[in-house]
């Protein structure tokens, strides 16, 4: 498989770095902790600033982050900090130098914390052996430098992380450090993107589109620099929300030298605190009532969602689950199940009918990869018929539960499937078959006292207010589970018709077609094509009006080009998905050797595949190397040999989009020139790339003729 290091995973995380917020100290507490520090009358005892200044003295005598006392120096410091021991309810430990296991690369975060019995208090200041602790152990992570304080003290949006900005700090960093921590007015700034700009390329569809030669996105920046510490820390943070348990949150800590910020990461923004200096005593007594309150901090207060009844996190036999775990596995493609087993058996209630249910949790079938977003998880679940009074009407079904947080104003993927039930009765019917089936759906509110509500309340537009999603639904299975190139056909074929039913009858567009959603369902011996996971979906008369963003929309390899272009303003039409299925097509046939293969990368330049790139760039690459293929002449996919019935398949559609886009271009040419043109229907490039189209070459494959449903 594609192994890749930490750098070039955590590279796309700058994407998510861009919105970063600071907020003074206080105002930080007060929402990420929904602490008063002004209320909070705890007063360092002695031996807790005995603490500080042992940390102190190892900091001044320390040559590098690499000294073997400094970590537990400041392991001794937190774990000393508490209200009694019946509120520490979190144990700090030294994570150094053992990687934590679970997530797609390995990282090896200085210090952790996790809840308490879990690990002894004598084990806290040596890591744990054999790679035991995983990411859904971690309540949250401190990351240690030595850099004088030059990685915690540059801002985001102030010194923009260049090394040009660092280098005229002053020696002593104390005045800078409480001058940031006390600034009193709220700061909204943005960290300077590293990330390659579509600003420049030539509109989409026009002929001197920027050539589609060799690029690579930079890479991650050099973790000794301020933002190349931030990624670091960001890195943890997706990994605990990404690979650890149901989580909406996380809070972390970087600490350089006497200097530290308080970082928050939840689905909508990355918040950092000003600067505590730790020699001083009034920052001293803060940072302490902020560790103290949090060591007291029940589970939903550290993101994990509530109703989650996860007793593996407190379970010391939960450690040899990192025992045999691989320390990372491929970066691209499905997650492998042993990432996450530890979650299996875990509990979760949810309201339900006029009560509530429990599911118990087995196998994750997918997580999403990332901080900012929906945070999408699909685990298959069992009932566990507590509440089911002797009678579950569940009973024989295979379950899944999809659990994700969207924007609090967007529509339900309930709301749009029943709108296609409502509609889907005589000859109507068949579409059944191709649409997910769910029996029930939740949501979870973040109330007043939530970060979220918080946040929301003091950045305003500025921040996007979501909500946790949950629903139960059928398990259907991945297209892996196919075993001929003429189901294949079949299933895609059966996903272009329920496309073009929902856009036509209930008026529903997709947005966003993708590997991912294309599903087969097993029924009476036969298998159906569906089209699954319409959560971005919109109704087509939504479509006109609106901000770019929202339009905006799918999966980047499977975007049609003209998303990738920063010119481009929507709205999302019923094309684009059309062309996303078009590179669906593209990717699986030109990539794998199979369905159910994986994907392995060449061995050589010799071996090169042209599409590999297409997972792992950024939008100036796509948008260039889509519309060169778009615009192509005499074009053949490189097509493998299993799929080989798919060739002239693609050589048509890709011919259909060339036509298609020729058209818009002379239509545009004639207005430009003022004059008169006839109306051009742009949701099918003048019926060069319509639905009809698309079916006169997809009913048959291999001369052999599909089932039009």
């Amino acid at each position: 498989e594609v192994k890749y290091t930490v750098d070039e995973v955590n590279k796309y995380l700058e994407q998510d770095l861009l919105g970063a917020r600071i907020l003074p100290t206080e105002q930080w507490a007060h929402d990420g902790l929904n602490l008063d520090l002004n209320k909070d009358d705890y007063q360092l005892p002695s031996h807790v600033r005995d603490k500080f200044a042992s940390y102190l003295k190892v900091v001044g005598e320390a040559k590098n982050e690499r000294d073997e006392h400094l970590y537990p120096a400041l392991v001794d410091l937190l774990n000393s900090i508490s209200d009694g021991e019946q509120n520490e309810r979190m144990i700090f430990y030294k994570q150094d130098a053992v990687p934590v296991r679970g997530s797609h690369v390995m990282q090896i975060p200085d210090i952790g914390a996790v809840f308490q019995g879990l690990i002894k208090k004598e084990d806290t200041s040596h890591p744990p052996t054999s790679g035991r602790i995983v990411w859904g152990h971690l309540c949250t992570v401190v990351e240690g430098k030595l850099e004088g304080g030059k990685m915690v003290l540059a801002e985001c949006g102030f010194f923009h992380f260049s090394s040009n900005s660092i280098s005229n700090l002053d020696e002593d960093t104390s005045d800078r450090a409480s001058k940031t921590r006390r600034t009193k007015t709220s700061q909204t700034s943005s960290i300077e993107s590293r990330v390659p700009s579509t600003e420049g390329n030539a509109p989409v569809g026009v002929p001197g589109a920027e050539d589609a030669g060799p690029h690579k996105v930079k890479p991650a920046p050099p973790r000794a620099t301020p933002l190349g510490a931030r990624t670091q820390v960001a890195g943890y943070a997706r990994d605990v929300l990404s690979h650890g348990v149901l989580r909406s949150h996380v809070i972390m800590f970087l600490v350089d030298s006497k200097l530290v910020r308080s970082i928050f990461y939840d689905r909508s923004a990355i918040v950092e605190s000003g600067v505590l200096n730790l020699n001083e005593p009034e920052d001293q007594l803060i940072f302490a009532k902020m560790i103290k309150h949090m060591r007291a901090m029940p589970a939903e207060g550290l993101g994990i969602v509530p109703n989650l009844d996860a007793l593996f996190m407190k379970d010391p036999k939960s450690l040899k689950l990192g025992e045999a775990m691989p320390q990372y596995t491929a970066a691209d493609g499905p997650p492998s199940n042993d990432l996450f087993e530890w979650l299996e058996g875990s509990l979760f209630t949810f309201a339900y009918k006029d009560g509530t249910r429990t599911v118990r949790l087995k196998r994750v079938l997918f997580r999403s990869n990332g901080i900012i977003g929906r945070g999408t998880i699909v685990v298959r679940v069992e009932c566990n018929c507590n509440h089911c009074d002797g009678h579950c009407d569940w009973y024989g079904k295979k379950l899944i539960l999809k659990l994700s947080f969207p924007s609090k104003t967007r529509v339900s993927e309930q709301t749009f499937m029943d709108r296609c039930k409502a509609l889907a009765q005589g000859d109507h019917a068949w579409v059944l078959n191709h649409l997910p089936h769910i029996y029930w759906t939740f949501d979870v509110f973040f109330d007043v006292n939530t970060p979220q509500a918080k946040f929301k309340e003091r950045f305003k537009d500025d921040y996007e207010m979501r909500l946790m999603r949950g629903s139960i639904q059928e398990e259907l299975q991945p297209l892996s589970s196919l075993e001929t190139s003429k189901d294949c056909a079949q299933v895609f074929y059966d996903v272009v018709q329920c496309h073009h039913w929902a856009w036509k009858y209930p008026k529903i567009l997709h947005r966003d077609i993708s590997q991912g959603n294309i599903m087969v369902r097993e029924k009476d011996g036969e298998k159906y094509g569906v089209l699954n996971d319409w959560d971005l979906s919109s109704w087509v008369n939504e479509q006109r009006d609106g901000p770019t963003s929202k339009f905006r929309t799918g999966t980047k390899p499977y975007m049609a080009h003209e998303q990738h272009s920063h010119d481009w303003q929507g709205p999302h039409r019923f094309r684009h998905d059309l062309e996303s299925l078009f590179y669906v097509i593209l990717l699986l046939v030109c990539l794998y050797p199979s369905p159910s293969a994986k994907y392995t990368a060449p061995m050589s330049p010799a071996q090169d595949f042209e599409y590999e790139e297409w997972h792992k760039q950024d939008d100036s690459f796509l948008v260039s190397k889509k519309y060169h293929l778009i615009n192509a002449r005499k074009w053949t996919p490189p097509v493998l040999p299993f799929f080989l019935g798919f060739t002239m398949w693609l050589i048509h559609l890709q011919r259909a989009l060339d036509y298609g886009f020729i058209a818009f271009r002379n239509h545009e040419d004639f207005l430009s020139l003022g004059k008169h043109s006839k109306s051009f229907d742009q949701d099918t490039l003048n019926n060069h790339f319509s639905y009809e189209t698309v079916v006169s070459t997809m009913h048959r494959f291999s001369e052999e003729e599909l089932k039009t449903r």
